[in-house]
């Protein structure tokens, strides 16, 4: 027996509340694994874009080889057909110190390019946190519904019996009994709809998790949910990391446009090299030519541009074209955001005047079933009426669940938005 106990409790599925799904799905969902690498590239590229400020310092070592004609350094003549080899060796370091603030905007830019992918990764995980919410619930309203028509078929279930005992006496008829017994074939094949759905929901939080291990939804913490504080939509916009998203990509836009522009003006820059050269044509030892070789230089370089065959022109109009789709991007999802937000507001406030009433209809269709199996035992209502009843009590008790896990999921949702996740 005890082995019995002990082998059953290892095979149960432990039981995970949301916030335990939430947080393994943070760390094991491909979505969001994806949308947080893209937010590292674009951390990766802000930093290369700062590294530009810095001065460059560069080594070169060149051989050259050189066939044919050459110059003999001893006799100063000209000789022909001899190979001579030349090795040369310097350092250099060039800093820009002006380039049209194309570097300084295309640091804003990536800046806000990162906090861009920040935010998209944010939308990412909060779209997935809804997600897990929706398939969450679900399963629990299959389980709850599946539980609550089960009552319902063994509650019919009971009355065949019973029937069946006053049929045999001849105090009912074979038409009620059958009518029973169809009416229990109905509700069975609605409890394995629920069940396969409870499944369906299951197997789709299992993927949102990335959880490969059977587990089972936690009933027990909604049993009784306060009702949560809504806020207006205007409240809640500036949480939204799509919002967010859009405005720093209308930013990055701006800078882009600004470094498109830098790029016609002049540019100004600044190098210094040290170098020398060996070469076999002279005479003169290795050490020698490097010493007498050495050439340190300094040079200031001003770069105008004339013509580049309207490289740079497109380069602007380009930039002008994305600050304008990014702005009319950002219009639309501000728009869009404020016109859900304001729709869960209503529908939030409208669930939770219709759980009241549904609550009131279950007790009601409760109630009425109380008396009608009393009046179907005394035989003062027909099998069709005590049918009836049950059915209504059955939907009502659907209908409350419904209602009930629809509005806890706007809840959470605005909560989402507003808080982040929802942990209770």
């Amino acid at each position: 027996m005890l082995t019995a106990i002990w082998t059953g409790s290892k095979a149960q599925a432990p039981s995970w509340r949301l916030d335990s799904c939430i947080d393994y799905a943070l760390s094991h969902n491909s979505s969001i694994l994806l949308a947080e690498a893209q937010k590292r590239r674009s951390q990766i590229d802000l930093m290369q874009s700062k590294m530009k400020l810095l001065p460059t310092l560069q080594l070169y070592v060149n051989q050259y080889y050189n066939w044919g004609r050459s110059v003999d350094m001893q006799e100063l003549v000209i000789v022909r057909n001899r190979l001579t080899r030349q090795t040369s060796a310097s350092v250099g370091a060039s800093f820009s110190i002006f380039d049209g603030f194309a570097t300084l905007s295309t640091i804003a830019a990536n800046r806000a390019l990162a906090q861009a992918a920040a935010d998209e990764a944010a939308q990412t995980a909060l779209e997935i946190k809804a997600d897990i919410s929706r398939a969450y619930l679900g399963n629990i309203l299959a389980r709850l519904t599946a539980e609550r028509l089960t009552e319902s078929y063994e509650n019919v279930l009971r009355q065949i019996g019973k029937v069946h005992s006053l049929t045999i006496r001849g105090q009912r008829t074979t038409a009620d009994l059958l009518e029973l017994e169809a009416k229990a074939a109905d509700i069975s094949a609605r409890i394995a709809q629920a069940e396969s759905e409870e499944a369906v929901q299951m197997q789709q939080l299992r993927k949102l998790t990335g959880r490969e291990e059977p587990f089972s939804t936690d009933m027990a913490e909604y049993e009784f949910h306060p009702a949560m504080e809504i806020h207006p939509e205007e409240d809640y916009l500036p949480h939204i990391p799509a919002v967010a998203a859009a405005e720093h990509s209308v930013k990055a836009a701006e800078n882009s446009l600004k470094a498109a522009r830098g790029a016609l003006l002049p540019t100004l820059s600044l190098s210094a090299a040290y170098g020398t050269y060996y070469s076999d044509a002279s005479d003169a030892v290795f050490r020698e030519q490097v010493s007498n070789n050495r050439n340190p230089s300094v040079s200031l370089s001003l770069v105008v541009p004339i013509l580049d065959c309207g490289k740079a022109a497109g380069d602007l109009a380009r930039a002008r074209n994305d600050l304008e789709t990014q702005r009319l991007r950002l219009q639309q999802i501000t728009e869009e955001s404020a016109y859900n937000l304001l729709q869960l507001r209503q529908q939030c406030a409208l669930l939770k005047n219709q759980q009241e009433s549904l609550r009131a209809r279950q007790e009601y269709c409760a109630e009425k079933l109380r008396l009608a199996d009393r009046e179907y035992e005394l035989g003062s209502i027909s099998t069709a009426q005590w049918l009836e009843a049950g059915e209504d009590y059955a939907q009502s008790a659907c209908d409350h669940l419904q209602c009930r896990c629809k509005y806890l999921f706007q809840n959470i949702i605005l909560n989402l938005y507003y808080n982040g996740c929802q942990k209770e």
